[in-house]
């Protein structure tokens, strides 16, 4: 009976272990966005599964050159103080993404 009791809970622990690791390999940068989707898709292709991007900006030709989410908004209420909003970059090249990665900060320049 302890055998079978021990082989059961080896079966889950594996089992949740390599949930755990699929779900971590297509969401590497942020687990609301799928990496792996994300890269290689059109911005349209992308807009229609995680919505309107929070910032988009346009190359001289107007094809999309970057495009941002907005994974939280931490503005501070104090003048001078560090502000930690969390965005999800997104770079195009060609309209293709080509690659993403998370920032912190304020997104003006």
């Amino acid at each position: 009976m302890k055998k079978k009791l021990l082989i059961v809970l080896a079966a889950i622990v594996l089992v949740i272990g390599t949930s755990i690791s699929v779900f971590y390999y297509y969401h590497p940068t942020y687990y609301t966005y799928n990496d792996r989707f994300v890269i290689g898709s059109t911005p349209e292709q992308i807009v229609e599964r995680y919505g309107e991007f929070h910032n988009v900006w346009y190359d001289t030709m107007g094809n999309v050159s970057g495009a941002t989410y907005m994974i939280h908004d931490n503005t501070p209420e104090w003048i001078m103080s560090y502000d930690d909003s969390l965005w999800y970059d997104i770079d195009f090249d060609d309209g293709i993404a080509v690659s993403v990665r998370l920032r912190e900060g304020w997104i003006g320049g």
